[in-house]
C-alpha cells in the first residue's frame, strides 16, 4: 500500500519530469493548478508501480490536453498491463518519438509496443537502437535487453508452430466492460468462481487507503455464477467473503468444500485465506494457519487432489530470485508445514505464479515469466514422476500463450476444455474469461472419475461412497451440503462401487477401467427414501431417469437430418435458422447434421421437434463426446448419460 504519500511526492515527480526531457516544439495548455496536483500524483503512483491508479489520473488529464507528449508518454505506458489497449500504446509512443527522441527509454519502450502488437522484427529494430547506447554499469538495462530479446525469440518459435485450438469468450452474462480473471470451474460442472473488478465491486471507487475516491479505482471481488440448463446465470459477489479490500479468487478444493482467495489490505500485504461452504453457504474466510502466510507477499494457491499438499506462491527469501512456488503439507494439528521450495526444475531467476495440480495428481501446471516464455507470464506443464521429481517443463504454446501474461489457468479432469482469462480487441472490456478446447494437446489425462449427487429425500446428504478395485480401495464422502461427490481411480483394474447409509449396503455398481487407456468418466445419482416415515429406507439410482436438465463435460447434442446423402424433395433451407449443415464421415459413411450445438437435452429437444415439424419428419438428436458422434442410446451404455427410455 503506499505510504506518506505527499511527504515524497514532489521530489519523486520532479525526478520523472527530468527523466521524460520533454522537447516538443508544440505549445500547449497549461495545466491547472489542481490538474498539476493531479499530475503529481499519478506520476507517484506510477513511479510506485501502481499503474491502476495512476492510469485513470493520466487519462482525465490527457482528454483535456490532447497534444501534451508528456502526459500521452506516461498514459502509454500505463497501457503496457492493458492488452485491449496495445495498440493505443503504440499509437502514443509513437506520437512522442516523433517530437522527442530523447523521450526517456524511448526505444525500448517502443520495442515493448511493436512486440505487444506482434510486430516482432520492429520491435527488434528499436531493441538495437536501445542496445546501442549502453549506459556503463547499468544492469538493469541489460536484464531488460536480454528479457526482451529472449521474448522475442521464443515468439518466433513458438508462433511458427501454433497449436490446434480454439479460444471462445465465455459470453457476455459472465464477461462485461470490467474485469474478469482467474477462473475456477467446480466439478460438477455447474459452479463458475472467479476474480470481479468493476462497478459492482464493494466498496465502489477507491484510493490506496481504501477510501472512498472518485479519481480512484476498483478493488477485486470474488464473485461466482451457476449454471442452468446449460448456460451460466447472471454472476454475483460472494458477500461473506469479499470486503473493502482486494479480494482475489484463487481456486476450490476438488471436493467443493473449500474455496481459497488472497487478500491485499493495510493488515495483509498478501496473504492466503480459506472459506469453507456450509449448509448456509460460504462462510467468512480466516487466515490459513500454520507456515504459508509470511511478511513477504504469498499469493495463488492450489490443494492437491488428495487434500494434503497446498502449492502456493512467495516473494519470501531463499528462493531462485523473484516470486517462487512453494508446497506444504497438512499437519497433524491441521495447520500447514515443512514448506519446501519447488527447486529449480520448476523456478527460474524470473517470477513463477498460479500452480495447478490436476485431478489426477501427475499434471501440474504454473506460469513462468522464465523458461521459454514468449512474453510476460506463459503456462507451462510438467508432470510429477514417480519418485516425486518433475519433467522437464514445457511451454503449453502458442495460441493459449501470448505475448501478455498468460495466467490463472484450469484444466477440466478429461483435459478437453480450459479456462483462463485474457484481454482482447474482440472482447468486452478489460480481461474476459475464455474456454480452450482442448485444454491441453500431448499427453492427455487418463484415469477414471465417478461423480454424481447423493440425496436423502431429494435432500443433500452425507454418506460413504467406497471403490474396490483388485489392489485398490478408494473412499470418499458426498459433501453435505451440495451431496456431490466423486472418485479418482486409476485405471488397469475394475471397482465395485458401494453406496452406504448407516453401515448398510444399499447399492452396488461396476466400473469396469482394467482395458481402458484414456479418461473414463462414469456419472451416477442415488436418492435415498425413507418409507411411510419408518426408519426404512431404499436406494433409488438414477430412480427419477434423466431430467433433460442434466450438462456432462466434453459433451454436446447436434441434430442429424439425413444419412448417406440428402434427401432431393427437403427443402433444407427452411431450417437454416437451427444451424449450417455439415457433411461428417462415421465409419466411412456421410452424416448430414447441423451445426448447432446444444448443452442439455431440452435444450436440443424443443428445437427438433420444430425441424420435424418444418422439413425434416426423421431427424434425430445425436451426441459428441469428446468429438466423437454417439447415438443417445450409445452415451447410455457407456455410462455417459444416465439410462433413460424415454430419451432413447
Amino acid at each position: 500500500m503506499i505510504k506518506k504519500l505527499f511527504t515524497v511526492l514532489t521530489f519523486s515527480c520532479i525526478l520523472l519530469i527530468q527523466g521524460y526531457a520533454q522537447e516538443t516544439p508544440l505549445k500547449e495548455k497549461k495545466l491547472s493548478t489542481a490538474e498539476q496536483t493531479q499530475l503529481e500524483t499519478a506520476q507517484y503512483l506510477f513511479e510506485q508501480k501502481n499503474y491502476r491508479l495512476a492510469q485513470p489520473i493520466f487519462e482525465k488529464i490527457l482528454e483535456k490536453h490532447p497534444t501534451d507528449n508528456k502526459v500521452k508518454y506516461f498514459t502509454a505506458l500505463c497501457y503496457a498491463l492493458r492488452p485491449d489497449k496495445h495498440a493505443l500504446m503504440l499509437q502514443y509512443l509513437t506520437d512522442v518519438y516523433a517530437v522527442n527522441k530523447k523521450a526517456d527509454k524511448i526505444t525500448y519502450e517502443l520495442a515493448r509496443a511493436y512486440f505487444f502488437n506482434y510486430k516482432l522484427d520492429e520491435a527488434t529494430d528499436f531493441l538495437n537502437q536501445y542496445a546501442v547506447k549502453p549506459k556503463k554499469g547499468d544492469l538493469q538495462q541489460q536484464k531488460e535487453i536480454e528479457q526482451l530479446s529472449g521474448y522475442i525469440k521464443n515468439a518466433k518459435q513458438l508462433m511458427a508452430q501454433p497449436i490446434d485450438v480454439k479460444t471462445t469468450n465465455l459470453g457476455n452474462v459472465v464477461n462485461t466492460t470490467a474485469s474478469e480473471c482467474s477462473p475456477y470451474i467446480d466439478m460438477n460442472d455447474s459452479l463458475l468462481i472467479y476474480t470481479y473488478r468493476g462497478e459492482l465491486s464493494t466498496g465502489g471507487l477507491q484510493n490506496a487507503y481504501n477510501e472512498t475516491d472518485k479519481h480512484g479505482v476498483y478493488y477485486e471481488d470474488v464473485f461466482m455464477a451457476t449454471k442452468v440448463n446449460g448456460a451460466w446465470t447472471q454472476p454475483h459477489g460472494i458477500a461473506a467473503v469479499n470486503s473493502n479490500n482486494n479480494d482475489e479468487a484463487l481456486s476450490m478444493s476438488y471436493d467443493g468444500k473449500m474455496l481459497f482467495i488472497s487478500r491485499d489490505s493495510p493488515d495483509d500485504d498478501g496473504d492466503i485465506y480459506m472459506s469453507n461452504l456450509t449448509e448456509t453457504g460460504w462462510e467468512a474466510p480466516s487466515k490459513m494457519t500454520g507456515d504459508i502466510n509470511t511478511s513477504s507477499w504469498e499469493d495463488n494457491g492450489f490443494l492437491s487432489p488428495d487434500g494434503k499438499t497446498f502449492f502456493f506462491s512467495s516473494l519470501r527469501g531463499g528462493g531462485y530470485g523473484g516470486k517462487d512456488l512453494y508446497k506444504c503439507t497438512m499437519q497433524a494439528d491441521g495447520t500447514w508445514g515443512q514448506v519446501q521450495n519447488m527447486g529449480d526444475k520448476i523456478n527460474t531467476p524470473d517470477d513463477e505464479d498460479d500452480p495447478f495440480m490436476h485431478l489426477d495428481g501427475k499434471l501440474f501446471l504454473f506460469s513462468s515469466k522464465g523458461h521459454n516464455s514468449m512474453g510476460g507470464y506463459d503456462v507451462f506443464k510438467t508432470y510429477l514422476n514417480a519418485d516425486s521429481t518433475f519433467t522437464t517443463p514445457e511451454n503449453m504454446g502458442y495460441p493459449i500463450n501470448t505475448v501478455d501474461d498468460d495466467i490463472h489457468y484450469f484444466l477440466s479432469p478429461g483435459g478437453d476444455k480450459g479456462y483462463y482469462s485474457i484481454s482482447k480487441p474482440d472482447g468486452f472490456g478489460d480481461n474476459d474469461l475464455y474456454t480452450v478446447e482442448p485444454g491441453i494437446t500431448g499427453i492427455m489425462p487418463a484415469m477414471a472419475v465417478v461423480k454424481g449427487v447423493v440425496t436423502l429425500n431429494n435432500q443433500p446428504t452425507e454418506i460413504m461412497i467406497e471403490a474396490a478395485g483388485s489392489s485398490l480401495t478408494k473412499k470418499c464422502k458426498s459433501n453435505g451440503a451440495s451431496g456431490f461427490y466423486q472418485l479418482v481411480l486409476p485405471l488397469g483394474q475394475d471397482y465395485k462401487l458401494t453406496w452406504r447409509l448407516n453401515d448398510t449396503l444399499v447399492q452396488t455398481e461396476t466400473v469396469e477401467a482394467a482395458n481402458a487407456t484414456a479418461y473414463v468418466l462414469k456419472i451416477k445419482d442415488v436418492n435415498f427414501k425413507t418409507i411411510n416415515d419408518a426408519d426404512t429406507t431404499v436406494a433409488t439410482a438414477n430412480s427419477d431417469g434423466l431430467t433433460g436438465n442434466e450438462v456432462v463435460e466434453g459433451l454436446v447434442y447436434r441434430i442429424q437430418v439425413a444419412a448417406h446423402h440428402k434427401n432431393r424433395n427437403t427443402d433444407y433451407k427452411k431450417i437454416k435458422a437451427f444451424g449450417k449443415i455439415e457433411k461428417i464421415v462415421v465409419d466411412d459413411n456421410p452424416r448430414f447434421i447441423l451445426n448447432k450445438e446444444y448443452k442439455t437435452l431440452n435444450e436440443i429437444k424443443a428445437d427438433l421437434e420444430q425441424v420435424r415439424q418444418i422439413a425434416v419428419p426423421d431427424a434425430f438428436m445425436v451426441g459428441f463426446y469428446k468429438g466423437k458422434r454417439y447415438y443417445i442410446a450409445e452415451l447410455m451404455k457407456e455410462g455417459i448419460i444416465k439410462e433413460d427410455k424415454k430419451w432413447k
